[in-house]
């Protein structure tokens, strides 16, 4: 329970009395944080690199920069990360998703004696949740609206706690592979992913149904649960990206729901009187794992965006609207996809495979490109792939001179062209050039017409 003067300071935190950058300056954390820092701290030995970032974390230099460790354990550093964490979901990753879209996921994986195999336990399970998708989206085309954003937690347990936990968490450990023989202080680690998912056109039951049928067949190993129905889907998402980020280091400390961990946390039930901390040796191996072994925080993130859509969405629109790519040209709403679709489509009809959305092109004859701007590599097949990828090399320095093949007729249509150039010192970009081949064939063509006409 908190006291009144700690009650004062959280609701000063968190009601707005200081500004983001005022507290981002405020060196000090709360008691309990504070507590659980140092004790990481005093568990690492005095030359490990993870305590040397922690002995400065948090110090402000003369130019108001702020020292931060890194370390996921460090409650100043994971309370910083969980709060950009909770930022990119809901403005960015989950802007438009509503409560009935989301749920919230969580995948047990089987228990380990140590660290040795933990990064390719994740790896692989990483792997396998990418390929399980991609294969249920060449099936079924509702997959492509899937989303995932979650992190891994690795909790800890020893031998002797198996008895005490919950009927499920028994069933599914037993079920993974739980160690029959063990010393009864024998440390025993429990990885796990916690995610939000969004369901797009799918139930919480056929995701969770495809799960245990293909990947992850232990009892009680896959449990989703739609979001709260009652409260703001914005302060759902809080809640289980700062559940998901918690990195709490007690034997028993009481892990609240996920989707009222806020509210709990808040309110103080969550917290033992007496903190009943990790065996140092432990703190030690884990920071090791997480620090050493892996990278920190990027490490602990998984990702599984929608489906990408087609690279020639652009050419397609404008074939099945009926509008043709001089009338685009013409009002301005046509995009360089688009143009560069155009142009190759136009001098390489018979060699052109595709285009991709990175100025990337494959052609079948290496010969249709050349030059220092582009580079050039077989795919096999007879197939070749030409890569714009020196934005100084793509620019063309236009100079129009007497000479020049916009002489005459066709010097108005090139001045209005390079007239509308973005760029400065008579540069035009390679979207631009291709705009310009593109309308000068088009003059060209109906000149010919007329001459032919009259």
């Amino acid at each position: 329970m908190k006291t009144r003067m700690e009650q004062l300071q959280a609701d000063m935190m968190t009601n707005g009395v200081f500004t983001r950058h005022e507290r981002r300056q405020m060196k000090y954390l709360t008691k309990a944080n504070e507590a659980q820092r140092q004790y990481v701290r005093a568990a690492l030995p005095a030359n490990h690199l993870a305590r040397r970032w922690m002995d400065t974390c948090g110090e402000v230099d003369d130019w108001s920069n702020i020292d931060y460790c890194g370390v996921p354990l460090c409650p100043r550093c994971h309370m910083r990360e969980r709060a950009v964490q909770t930022g990119k979901a809901i403005k960015t990753i989950f802007c438009d998703a509503a409560n009935d879209e989301l749920a919230f996921a969580t995948i047990l994986l089987p228990p380990q004696l140590d660290f040795s195999g933990m990064t390719d336990l994740v790896e692989n399970e990483k792997r396998r949740l990418r390929t399980f998708i991609d294969r249920q989206r060449r099936k079924d085309s509702r997959w492509d609206d899937f989303q995932l954003l979650g992190w891994w937690e690795i909790d800890r347990m020893s031998f002797g706690d198996f008895e005490s936990c919950g009927r499920n968490t028994r069933i599914a450990l037993d079920a993974m592979g739980f160690p029959l023989m063990a010393a009864p202080d024998k440390t025993i680690w429990r990885p796990h992913l916690h995610a939000i998912v969004r369901k797009g056109r799918l139930t919480t039951d056929e995701i969770a149904s495809a799960l245990r049928k293909e990947t992850h067949t232990a009892k009680y190993q896959v449990d989703i649960q739609p979001f709260r129905a009652y409260r703001d889907v914005k302060e759902n998402i809080q809640s289980i990206v700062r559940y998901c980020l918690k990195f709490r280091i007690e034997c028993d400390y009481k892990a609240p729901d996920a989707q009222d961990f806020v509210e709990q946390e808040q309110a103080g039930t969550a917290m033992p009187s007496e903190r009943n901390w990790w065996p140092a040796e432990d703190i030690r191996e884990y920071v090791d794992w997480l620090c050493l072994e892996r990278s920190g925080f990027r490490s602990l993130r998984v990702v599984i965006g929608q489906a990408k859509g087609n690279s020639t969405d652009d050419a397609q629109r404008a074939v099945s609207s009926g509008i043709s790519i001089a009338e685009e040209l013409e009002n301005g709403e046509m995009s360089d996809r688009l143009v560069a679709h155009a142009v190759i489509d136009d001098e390489m009809k018979a060699h052109a495979v595709g285009l991709d959305m990175d100025g990337t092109f494959v052609v079948e004859d290496s010969r249709v490109v050349s030059g220092n701007n582009a580079g050039v590599f077989g795919i096999g097949k007879g197939v070749t792939r030409c890569v714009y990828n020196n934005i100084i090399q793509d620019t063309n320095w236009t100079v129009i001179d007497i000479d020049s093949p916009l002489a005459g007729t066709n010097r108005t249509a090139a001045t209005a062209i390079s007239g509308t150039s973005r760029c400065t010192g008579n540069v035009v970009g390679l979207s631009e050039r291709l705009r310009s081949i593109l309308a000068l064939k088009q003059v060209s063509g109906a000149q010919r017409g007329g001459m032919m006409q009259s």
